[in-house]
C-alpha cells in the first residue's frame, strides 16, 4: 500500500530537478528518526498481516468470470462501517490498491504477543471478506471478493466486467492488453507512480514468461499479439504493462521488534527464508490465459516494477526497484553481502557520523540512490519537523522481498519493524492464517533459540529464482544453512528444511518445541496452531499441494482443456467458481487442506 497522501502529484519532468533536494529532506528525517528511536527498548512484540483481495463478477449463464472494477464504490462504505465500534467485533482498516478490482484489508489493531492472538488471525481474515461480500451482495448475487494472487486471464480477451462499453484503448503505457481504467481512481498516488515510472524507464516493460509445453502446445509457441516487437521470444508469454504485475495480490506479514538491535536480528534471519516461503506459497501458474512454467507472481513484479533507465540496466550494481532484499543489516553478517550494489557514499558517511552501524548505513545508502517516484506538491517543503513523510515515501516505493521500517517521527506507538513480503495470497483463510502464524512463531523461535540461518546474499537470490519454477516445492533444492557458528549452506529440499533431516532439526519441529515449552497457550489455540503446522509440514513433504500445483492440476484435468496450454473462459469460470466455493466453506479440497483440519478461531483473544 505505501504512504497514501492526497494532493497535486508532480510530473516526472517536474521531479527531476528536485530529486536531490527531496533526498536531502528524506535523509534529514531519517537522521532524526535514528537519533530519536535508536535506543528504544521494551516495545511490545506486535505483528499483523495484510491481505490484497480481488473483486470478480460471475456470469453463470455464459460460464464467464471477469474482473469487477468496483473498489472505488465499496471502499468508502467499508471505511465508514469500520469507523463505528460494533460491540466486540474488531475493526478493519481498508485501503485502495493499484487496480480498481483490488482492495487491501488489515487489522485495525495489530495482534499482540500472547499466544491467544494466534487463534484470532483466521477469524479476522474471514471477517474482512465477509464485510466486503455483504456490500457486494446487496446489489448482485454474482459479485464476489476472493483470494486470488493472479487472475488467470488477466490481460486476455474480455476480462473486465462492465455494463457500459467503455473505451478499452485509453492506455498510458501503449499496452496492448491493459487499459487505464484498471487503475484505481481513488488511490492518491498510483496513476502518478505508473506515469513517472514509465517516463523514468523510457518505455513500458516487456515481461517474458516461459510457456508450459503440453502435448498439443504449438512448437514453437508464439504470442502473436507481440510478433514483430523488439524483444519478442518464441515459447514465451509476453506482458507489456506495469499493471500486469501490480495487479497481483499477495500476503504480507509485519513484525514489530522490542528494539533496533532485535529488529536487525529478525530481518537478517528472515532474509534467507524469503525464497523458501515464496515456494511454499506459490499460487500463480497461469498468465494471460496460458499455463506457464512458473508458479509465482514475484518475477513478474521484479520486471514490471523496474524503473531503471536503459543505461542503468546495463549495470549489474543496480537492481529493479522491486527485487530481493539487497543486504544483511547486522555488521556480523556483512561478509555475506557478496553482491556489489550502488550506494550513495555521502548518505553512508552522514549516517555513520550519527552513530549508525556500517551495514545499516549501507542499506540506506543503497535506498537513497533511488529517485522519488511520487512527489506531492503541497508536501514538498514541509515545515513540520515532526514528520518523516519524505523518508517514508521513499522507503515505501522500493519493493524488496523484505522491508526494514523505522518508526515514523509522528507516531510514538510504532517501533522498529520488518515487513515480510514475498508470499502469494492463498485461496483460503485457513492457508493464509497458516502461513502468517507460522512466520510469527518462527520469529519467536529465531530469538528464543538464537538460530543463525544466514547464507550469502547470492544464494538467497538464487533461492528466489528456483522458487518460481514449476512445482518447486517437490522438485527443487534450495540453499540453507545447517550447523552452528561454523555452519555452511548446503542444498536441501523444502521437505528437509521444514521437516528436518539428520543434519537439521527442521523449522516445523523447532516451532513445535517452542510451543511445547510455552506455559500460557490454551487448548483451542494449540489445536488451531497444530493444524496450521500440519498444513505447512504436509505441503513441504508434497502430501498436500501448493495452490499453484492444484490450479495447474485442475486445468489439466478439465474436460474442456485441449493439452495446448490454453486456459479458456470456460475453464477459468469453473476454476474460479470452485475456488469461491472452497473459500466460503461450500466445498472441500482435500488436495489442499485435509478435511480434519477444522479450526475454532475467534475474533478476540480468549
Amino acid at each position: 500500500m505505501g504512504v497514501l497522501t492526497e494532493g497535486t502529484a508532480l510530473s516526472w519532468n517536474e521531479i527531476v530537478p528536485i530529486c536531490q533536494v527531496y533526498r536531502s529532506y528524506a535523509l534529514s528525517q531519517l537522521v532524526k528518526i535514528f537519533e530519536k528511536c535508536k535506543d528504544y527498548q521494551g516495545d511490545s512484540f506486535l505483528w499483523g498481516d495484510e491481505l490484497e483481495f480481488t473483486l470478480v463478477h460471475f456470469d453463470h449463464s455464459n460460464k464467464r468470470v471477469q474482473l469487477l472494477l468496483k473498489a472505488h464504490e465499496i471502499l468508502p462504505r467499508l471505511v465508514e462501517t469500520n469507523k463505528v465500534n460494533h460491540n466486540d467485533t474488531p475493526s478493519i482498516a481498508w485501503h485502495p490498491e493499484t487496480c480498481d478490482f483490488m482492495i487491501e484489508g488489515v487489522p485495525w489493531e495489530p495482534y499482540g504477543f500472547l499466544p491467544c492472538y494466534l487463534n484470532t488471525v483466521e477469524a479476522n481474515m474471514t471477517l474482512r471478506r465477509k464485510q466486503a461480500q455483504e456490500i457486494l451482495s446487496e446489489q448482485s448475487d454474482c459479485e464476489y471478493i476472493i483470494n486470488m494472487s493472479a487472475f488467470p486471464r488477466y490481460g486476455q480477451g474480455q476480462f473486465i466486467y462492465s455494463l457500459a462499453h467503455d473505451d478499452l484503448q485509453e492506455v498510458t503505457e501503449q499496452s496492448i492488453h491493459y487499459p487505464d481504467r484498471l487503475i484505481s481512481p481513488i488511490h492518491p498516488r498510483m496513476k502518478s507512480s505508473i506515469v513517472n515510472s514509465l517516463a523514468r524507464s523510457q518505455g513500458p516493460p516487456l515481461v517474458h514468461i516461459p510457456i508450459f509445453r503440453d502435448t498439443s502446445t504449438p512448437s514453437p509457441f508464439q504470442d502473436l499479439s507481440f510478433k514483430g516487437t523488439k524483444d519478442f521470444r518464441d515459447d514465451h508469454i509476453h506482458l507489456d504493462s506495469i499493471l500486469a504485475g501490480w495487479g497481483c495480490c499477495c500476503l504480507q506479514v509485519t513484525f514489530q521488534a522490542q528494539s533496533l538491535t532485535e529488529c536487525l536480528q529478525v530481518y537478517d534471519q528472515l532474509l534467507p527464508l524469503t525464497g523458501i516461503m515464496l515456494a511454499l506459497s506459490n499460487a500463480c501458474p497461469i498468465w494471460r490465459g496460458y499455463l506457464t512454467d512458473i508458479d509465482s507472481r514475484y518475477e513478474v513484479l521484479f520486471q514490471t516494477g523496474d524503473d531503471r533507465t536503459p543505461d542503468e540496466r546495463e549495470r549489474s550494481t543496480l537492481n529493479s526497484r522491486c527485487s530481493p532484499a539487497p543486504f544483511y543489516l547486522c555488521d556480523e553478517h556483512n561478509h555475506l553481502n557478496d553482491i556489489s550494489l550502488d550506494v550513495d557514499e555521502n548518505v553512508v558517511s552522514t549516517l555513520t557520523k550519527h552513530g549508525m552501524s556500517s551495514s545499516l548505513a549501507h542499506h540506506f545508502g543503497h535506498l537513497f540512490v533511488r529517485d522519488p517516484l511520487v512527489v506531492i506538491k503541497e508536501s514538498l517543503h514541509l515545515e513540520d519537523d515532526t514528520s518523516s513523510y519524505h523518508f517514508d515515501n521513499l522507503n515505501s516505493t522500493v519493493w524488496n522481498s523484505l522491508r526494514f521500517k523505522p518508526p515514523p517521527l509522528d507516531d510514538d506507538k510504532m517501533g522498529w519493524r520488518v515487513e515480510f513480503r514475498p508470499m502469494d495470497i492463498q485461496i483460503t483463510d485457513f492457508e493464509n492464517a497458516s502461513l502468517s502464524v507460522f512466520m510469527a512463531l518462527l520469529t519467536r523461535v529465531i530469538l528464543t533459540y538464537g538460530l543463525d540461518l544466514t547464507i550469502p546474499i547470492s544464494q538467497a537470490n538464487e533461492n528466489i529464482v528456483r522458487a518460481h519454477h514449476r512445482d518447486s516445492v517437490r522438485h527443487e533444492k534450495f540453499y540453507f544453512r545447517v550447523g552452528g557458528d561454523d555452519g555452511e549452506s548446503s542444498l536441501m529440499t523444502i521437505n528437509e528444511i521444514m521437516n528436518g533431516n539428520d543434519k537439521f532439526a527442521g523449522l516445523i519441529p523447532l516451532v513445535e518445541k517452542y510451543l511445547n515449552e510455552s506455559e500460557n497457550i490454551n487448548s483451542d489455540t494449540r489445536l488451531t496452531v497444530g493444524y496450521y503446522l500440519s498444513l505447512m509440514s504436509k505441503r513441504a513433504a508434497g502430501i498436500l499441494l501448493t495452490d499453484a500445483s492444484w490450479i495447474r492440476q485442475f486445468v489439466m484435468s478439465h474436460p474442456a482443456y485441449k493439452q495446448d496450454s490454453v486456459v479458456s473462459d470456460e475453464i477459468q469460470y469453473d476454476l474460479m467458481w470452485k475456488i469461491t466455493q472452497i473459500a466460503n466453506g461450500h466445498d472441500t479440497c482435500p488436495l489442499l487442506i485435509q478435511t480434519r483440519m477444522k479450526t475454532n478461531t475467534h475474533l478476540n483473544p480468549e
